[in-house]
């Protein structure tokens, strides 16, 4: 992938599909905001313990190259898909849903102030209008069961970098269209996708990765209580300044918990059993979509795609954590 962002001409490898960049999109890919993207992991704290460590500005470019194959001339759904998660949080959801941070009330500030801003205005668009598509249901995300491109890449994406594909991710969206706001496809396709969630869910859901997740929400949470910093001083970071943050902390709980969380894993033990004095994690948020079969919803047409999606609602558990001492 070719990310100077010098060229117009921008190539997604996972879909293998070249996209010409707009002269604003471009000018947007060369900012300080999108660039941040490169240095947060898409896959978050599990990229951590895992050889998985594709970043927030590959899913990006991913679900843009999609928008703009199926949508090249609505060019606001393009800019909405290319700022979508620009207000994420060092290692995304990890901590957000832990610490009560919102990624999506973030993005709409950052598009609606300073540079994303300034840029929007100067060709002629309105911040508020990227906003707008981004809280309603387009092609790109939406509020219903259904599949856009958004989590479509995320899926594909995190399972085939997880090695847990059959299929190659430009096999299946060069056999997927788009049915209003919803992707569309045949049964066959549409079980590989599901393929995709179920691997995607069960990896990034994983007890360990939940785990990890508590511990570094925790480490955060320590680090703002010692040094007496309001705990919205990560926003703006990117993964390794927060790392940095907490290997040069003062306080023995955060010297502890990140020498856990990056060196000595193997110290972390997770239970379904309530125990004392553990750490409770558990699932808060499942990404149960589904793609439409001839206008339908896959799961009235096949009893294989019902039960794939129940094997991901099955994933929605608690977990205690403990680490030896």
């Amino acid at each position: 992938m070719r990310q100077t962002f010098k060229q117009a001409f921008i190539y997604e490898p996972l879909y293998r599909y070249e996209v010409t960049a707009l002269p604003h999109e471009l000018e947007l890919f060369q900012s300080k905001t999108l660039r941040r993207l490169k240095f947060l992991t898409h896959y978050g704290t599990a990229s951590l313990f895992s050889s998985i460590m594709h970043s927030r500005l590959d899913h990006t470019v991913g679900v843009w190259s999609i928008i703009a194959r199926f949508f090249p001339q609505e060019q606001e759904l393009r800019l909405a898909a290319l700022l979508h998660d620009i207000g994420h949080l060092p290692f995304s959801h990890a901590v957000e849903k832990t610490l009560g941070f919102n990624h999506h009330q973030n993005t709409e500030k950052l598009i609606e102030e300073g540079e994303i801003a300034g840029t929007l205005r100067k060709y002629g668009f309105k911040p508020t209008s990227i906003t707008t598509l981004l809280n309603q249901n387009t092609p790109l995300t939406n509020t219903t069961s259904y599949l856009g491109a958004d989590h479509f890449d995320s899926f594909l994406r995190d399972a085939y970098f997880e090695g847990g594909t059959v299929h190659n991710p430009y096999e299946l969206v060069n056999k997927i269209h788009f049915n209003g706001n919803v992707i569309e496809t045949d049964v066959e396709t549409g079980l590989h996708i599901m393929d995709a969630m179920v691997v995607d869910h069960t990896s990034f859901l994983s007890p360990y990765a939940l785990a990890i997740d508590g511990l570094l929400a925790k480490a955060i949470e320590a680090y703002s209580e010692f040094h007496s910093v309001n705990i919205s001083f990560i926003e703006p970071l990117t993964n390794y300044e927060l790392i940095y943050h907490l290997q040069t902390s003062e306080s023995p709980l955060v010297k502890e918990l990140i020498k856990i969380i990056l060196w000595e894993p193997y110290r972390i033990s997770v239970s379904e059993e309530i125990k004392k004095e553990a750490l409770q994690v558990e699932v808060k948020k499942i990404y149960d979509k589904e793609v439409l079969v001839d206008g339908k919803p896959i799961t009235l047409v096949s009893q294989v795609a019902r039960e794939k999606l129940q094997q991901i609602r099955d994933l929605q558990k608690t977990y205690y954590v403990t680490y030896e001492k």
